[in-house]
């Protein structure tokens, strides 16, 4: 049987998230999926809740991989990093028989069929990653610490596609581990600095379709169809009651429209704060996409700049 084998990481904390994901990918994909779930504490309540997702699908198989997190005891932490996020560093070893995976962060959802990433030829690299051009400027922070080339192409590590021969064969894994130990004290954002380190430039550049960051677009950019949207923000979709329309703050409803194929839903929606603390939220995310939005006018200024200078 041809199937999509994809890779998810979750805590007990993120199931409810992991599960909306799934939901999402599985309503959208026509193919067979095989989930392999990066277990950093589920419990069994939270398991068969999402087991529960047969009811609804049948194109799918689940396994849970118990993740030894002591592995990245030393590994360094920050805002949103905790230890079990290292562990999509193992995947080639956990499953060394798959030819090529995707892995996807859990603060997602599929819009569109996954299989189209899948079928993305990697022209014989090792890894396929979203090349995010508005973000280079926000990320000096780690061209500098890390020793990122001046080519360097950095990318968000939530949606990866991995070629697991080449990864093995080059035993990528050793040296992730490698760059950990010599930059341990310099390292700005976890797993996504250190896999930009390796990587550099040399990987796949895929579409921005495949990991759509709101924060750095408007619907004005020439994208046809999001296939994944990625919601990077501090302020998450299940913070926000469904009803809300927010302009700065796309696919809230298609987020809610999965979480109710779930066996989460009524918890998710009994954890929501209350309408004044939500209002604050919504006034937060309005002022930081238009101080953002603000930045990269800026950039683009001096972007310009810098190309008309080239020409005299």
């Amino acid at each position: 049987m041809n199937y999509i084998p994809i890779f998810l990481s979750s805590d007990n904390i993120y199931a409810p998230y992991l599960a909306v994901c799934m939901a999402s990918i599985l309503d959208n994909t026509k193919a067979f999926c095989n989930f392999y779930i990066l277990d950093g504490g589920i419990d069994n309540k939270n398991k068969e809740k999402i087991k529960n997702l047969k009811k609804i699908f049948n194109n799918f198989e689940l396994e849970f991989i118990e993740i030894n997190v002591e592995k990245f005891s030393d590994f360094p932490l920050t805002e949103g990093i905790t230890h079990s996020t290292y562990s999509r560093f193992l995947i080639p070893n956990l499953k060394p028989e798959l030819k090529k995976v995707i892995y996807i962060d859990c603060d997602t959802i599929a819009l569109g069929d996954i299989e189209e990433l899948y079928k993305e030829d990697l022209e014989n690299y090792a890894l396929g990653a979203i090349f995010n051009d508005k973000r280079r400027s926000f990320n000096l922070d780690t061209k500098e610490p890390m020793e990122l080339s001046n080519n360097y192409k950095y990318f968000n590590a939530g949606v990866l596609v991995i070629d697991i021969e080449k990864w093995i064969k080059d035993n990528i894994i050793e040296k992730l581990f490698e760059i950990e130990r010599k930059y341990r004290k310099k390292i700005p954002h976890g797993d996504e600095s250190i896999l930009n380190k390796y990587f550099d430039n040399n990987y796949k550049t895929l579409d921005i379709k495949y990991n759509y960051l709101e924060w750095d677009y408007s619907f004005n950019d020439k994208i046809e169809k999001i296939y994944i949207r990625h919601f990077i923000t501090k302020i998450k979709p299940w913070m926000l009651n469904e009803n809300n329309k927010i302009s700065a703050y796309h696919n809230l409803s298609e987020f809610w429209h999965y979480a109710k194929m779930t066996d989460f839903y009524s918890d998710m929606i009994k954890n929501l704060k209350p309408d004044n603390i939500q209002q604050e939220m919504i006034k937060k995310i309005r002022l930081e996409k238009l101080l953002h939005q603000m930045n990269l006018k800026e950039i683009s200024k001096l972007k310009m700049l810098k190309e008309n200078v080239k020409k005299r």
